[in-house]
């Protein structure tokens, strides 16, 4: 049908941004990006943004995937916005940031110990300075606005995440969807919305009256701007509806949600996780997984995360990859694929070289490190980059396995995206660790295709996101398990990587010291 409705994603993520037009049978007919600026270090541990370069993003995606379109734009009915999660801009009234964002990946704590608050102080002392609850205190980042600014601190009139103060800049509302409420903030995740539990805002360090709204999956948050729609090319009053942050509108997008109970979700993205949805929230109270309202209403989405996870392939490549930068322009491809040629021709489990891609500790082991072992004189550039390959693999695979005991249920598959799934080889590997078969879509832009679904949900043009995605989402290649790499990969992981990594947790600590 030429004038069937067509639906506006925008996925906002840490390196770009893109704004894409599909229609209700999930094909792709306009695409703009921009990326953004590298994010700025101006202290250890401290990574920022500057808001106004994730708007403009925004605003040039949006504008360039509307020139692209040559159609009626009338046929677009609303958009909805999917954004890096955790990122946050400290607000003030007129809606200007006083400061950069800080980004999820800060690695800034605050001191719970020195804490103006003698509640937070009392409870420093009580759990402890290594217990995992102060490693989550200690990262709210309103608190840590307080300690080192408290003139700063008393000026703001929001702390919002990034998915809010996009939305407060396009439609005039500063709202997130229950699954942009990530981080340190006070959230009721099972009731999807900000807790009325006065004490959890004092140990988070946030008034409710700083806190953006929440609005549901699929409802409309507000009409664009006047002064949007003249820099984006969207008309005044174009509606954008709530969907949430780009790792659950990932998993949306590759059609895994709580009907489909054996499939669950990878991300191979900046970070790496493993997902299942569930239509009631299950904590876990070791936090090896954690739990957040779903891109679907009434349903929650279970993640282990690695933190640093393709990450740290850019990071090999970046430095142990620059003799092959000149290769990568001459061929049009990038470093990392021709990384991946080289380590396709070694064998599985790397010829005894196993890697901990710990680049970024956890909370529950703040001192943990990376760390790689077995290395001999015949190994070589490809052994090193095949086995950070498979120590990521390692660690989703230690995720699933958490993730079944904790939930009572087995995945016989997974589907797969972000940029590492554009990776054969790595696709494969995947695999083969798991043990169960992989699917992944011809293209990766699976967060955007989630957006679009709610979009899809949220305008009408279906009753329900089960049949917006069984619209929208297209069949994905499926890649089986090689059996002999898998029994190598079974007793590598079994007998070296589980064990390998508490030794490795012992040996960290005197070094952080």
């Amino acid at each position: 049908m030429t004038d069937s409705p067509l639906f506006l994603a925008v996925d906002s993520g840490t390196q770009s941004t893109r704004a894409i037009l599909f229609d209700r049978n999930g094909a792709v007919h306009s695409i703009g990006r921009k990326s953004h600026p590298a994010l700025s270090n101006p202290s250890p541990g401290a990574l920022e943004q500057d808001p106004y370069d994730l708007l403009e993003a925004v605003t040039v995606s949006i504008r360039d995937c509307l020139d692209c379109w040559i159609g009626d734009r009338s046929r677009i009915v609303g958009g909805a916005l999917t954004t890096q999660r955790v990122t946050t801009v400290p607000t003030l009234e007129s809606g200007e940031p006083a400061a950069p964002a800080i980004n999820w990946l800060d690695r800034r704590l605050a001191r719970l110990d020195l804490d103006e608050d003698a509640l937070v102080r009392w409870f420093h002392r009580l759990i402890g300075r290594h217990m995992t609850i102060g490693q989550i205190l200690a990262r709210s980042i309103p608190r840590q606005i307080r300690q080192r600014d408290p003139a700063l601190y008393d000026r703001l009139r929001w702390f919002l995440p990034i998915e809010g103060w996009l939305h407060l800049r396009m439609v005039g509302v500063p709202a997130v969807a229950p699954g942009g409420a990530t981080g340190v903030l006070p959230l009721d995740v099972k009731m999807r919305a900000w807790s009325e539990v006065g004490l959890l805002h004092r140990l988070t360090c946030v008034e409710p009256r700083r806190l953006p709204n929440i609005v549901e999956v699929g409802k409309r948050i507000g009409g664009v701007t006047p002064e949007f729609a003249a820099a984006s090319g969207l008309p005044v009053g174009f509606p954008f509806y709530a969907c949430g942050g780009d790792k659950q509108a990932e998993a949306l997008g590759g059609g895994v949600r709580s009907s489909q109970r054996t499939l669950g979700g990878v991300s191979l993205g900046t970070a790496s996780s493993i997902c299942m949805i569930e239509r009631k929230p299950i904590q876990s109270s070791a936090f090896d997984w954690f739990c957040a309202p779903a891109c679907e209403p009434d349903a929650w989405t279970h993640e282990y995360m690695l933190f640093r996870g393709m990450w740290t392939v850019r990071w090999f490549a970046r430095e142990l990859g620059r003799d092959l930068e000149a290769d990568a322009r001459a061929k049009n491809t990038a470093v990392e694929a021709l990384l991946c040629n080289e380590a396709e021709r070694v064998l599985a489990g790397s010829e005894g070289v196993v890697t901990w891609p710990r680049w970024s500790p956890t909370m529950q082991h703040p001192t943990e490190t990376g760390a790689t072992i077995g290395l001999r004189e015949r190994h070589g550039r490809a052994h090193l980059f095949r086995s950070l390959i498979e120590g990521i693999g390692f660690d989703l695979r230690r995720g699933r396995d958490c993730l079944e005991r904790g939930l009572g249920r087995k995945l016989d598959r997974v589907r797969v995206g972000g940029g590492g799934s554009r990776s054969p080889f790595i696709v494969q590997t995947l695999a083969d660790i798991l043990g169960i078969p992989v699917e992944y879509p011809e293209e990766e832009e699976l967060a955007a295709r989630g957006a679009a679904i709610v979009v899809a949900f949220g305008s009408g043009a279906f009753e329900s996101i089960d049949q917006a995605v069984a619209a929208m989402v297209p069949d994905a290649r499926l890649v089986r398990p090689n059996a002999a790499n898998a029994r190598v990969y079974d007793a590598t992981f079994r007998e070296v990587y589980l064990p390998g990594l508490k030794d490795l947790r012992r040996l960290a600590a005197p070094i952080a010291r």
